[in-house]
């Protein structure tokens, strides 16, 4: 069920509207009904179609306060179907209609008529398959919607997104605002009257870039995304990084410290758009000599493995920087479940409380970010430094 069990991935969405429910009832269960992807028996089917499901597999049709209200958290999914016949497949139809119209005509060759009969042919044919199901593809992504928190969790990419937040607009009449690195920080900083200070944010140079002290790094996938400040999630992550191996790893946050330690994986990209990108895996991964290398020649990190550990319970999880999107998020053992249920609304609670902590963390970046960033900047200087030095020696 997504969610309920195993390791966890997902991208977070703040709900957006007037009238939000801060409970499940039974009117939202009727709109996701009322939404449900349905297959017709009759006519030809979308290329792509697309609707709710129940969630507990891709053809759970069903929608009921037992089946999807979990605390007072709505689960649900979004189901995808595609309906499409490949092209080489079309292709042979088209040749083998064409080769049966020929083989009657004393010259061997098709006429333009019996052409245009062939194409109409294959495409009753096609029709008549794409009617059948035999070319549909179904997939099901997990949704789960924290009501209280105004806040929607799920794992989708770029064309499955555009998906997501038209489908739940048109059900519930509320948008979803995808939290990457920049909207997250400016929700946060605009909720303290900082707003001013967001849009003044712009890159920071840890190290000079190939073209030397008249160069400023420019984040090329940020300009390319929708959000111009997501480079503040790779800063986020080079700032860990620094306080994890420069430091003791220890942050304190406003709801107590934070424990953060880099694990087994370290993705970076040049910041200029010039040296490329590394790819690092094992064991103490950030220490490794290509790490600091990769941070010398302009590259921060833009995905990271990391075990983090708050309030005495530990997460390990995969960070990707400007979407702050989550993978692999592994959660305390639960050892006392007495039902699927009960496993599950407990994972919910530690779900929130990953959530919470995570978000200390990062409005405790946002602080140091906006106040004494030089002298951070000044350390992880001196840090790439004194590394590059242990290197050489």
């Amino acid at each position: 069920m997504g969610f309920a069990s195993g390791a966890i991935a997902f991208r977070r969405f703040a709900v957006i509207g007037p009238n939000q429910p801060d409970i499940p009832d039974e009117k939202l269960i009727e709109k996701l009904q009322e939404h449900a992807l349905r297959v017709g028996d009759l006519g030809v089917p979308e290329p792509v179609e697309y609707g709710w499901c129940g969630g507990r597999h891709v053809l759970d049709a069903s929608f009921s306060f037992a089946h999807n209200v979990f605390n007072d958290c709505l689960f649900f999914a979004l189901r995808i179907d595609t309906n499409k016949v490949p092209g080489e497949l079309k292709k042979a139809y088209q040749l083998m209609e064409e080769e049966a119209a020929a083989r009657d005509n004393p010259s061997g060759f098709i006429s333009k008529k019996q052409k245009r009969e062939a194409k109409d042919a294959v495409e009753r044919k096609i029709e008549d398959e794409l009617r059948s199901g035999r070319f549909r593809k179904s997939k099901m992504i997990p949704v789960l919607w924290d009501l209280p928190n105004q806040m929607v969790y799920c794992q989708c990419g770029a064309s499955d997104q555009e998906k997501l937040l038209e489908i739940f607009n048109r059900t519930f009449m509320l948008d979803l605002q995808p939290l990457s690195a920049g909207s997250a920080a400016l929700r946060m900083l605009e909720a303290q009257g900082k707003r001013r200070d967001y849009e003044d944010l712009k890159p920071s140079r840890f190290v000079y870039g190939p073209g030397g002290e008249s160069q400023w790094p420019e984040y090329p996938w940020v300009l390319k995304g929708p959000e111009p400040k997501d480079f503040i999630g790779n800063e986020f992550l080079m700032w860990l990084w620094h306080e994890a191996d420069a430091g003791s790893g220890v942050i304190s946050t406003g709801d107590g410290d934070v424990t953060i330690m880099f694990d087994k994986a370290l993705d970076l990209d040049c910041a200029y758009g010039e040296t490329g990108k590394d790819s690092l895996r094992g064991v103490g991964v950030s220490r490794m000599p290509e790490a600091i290398q990769a941070v010398r020649s302009g590259k921060v990190p833009r995905k990271a493995g990391l075990i983090m550990d708050a309030h005495g319970s530990q997460y390990t999880l995969t960070l990707q920087a400007e979407q702050l999107a989550i993978a692999g998020l592994q959660m305390p053992e639960i050892e006392e479940a007495d039902s699927p249920r009960t496993l599950f609304e407990e994972r919910i609670t530690q779900l929130r409380d990953f959530t919470k902590s995570f978000d200390k963390l990062y409005e405790a970046f946002l602080k140091v970010r906006l106040g004494g960033w030089d002298a951070v900047k000044n350390s992880v200087r001196k840090w790439i430094g004194e590394a590059s030095k242990k290197q050489a020696a």
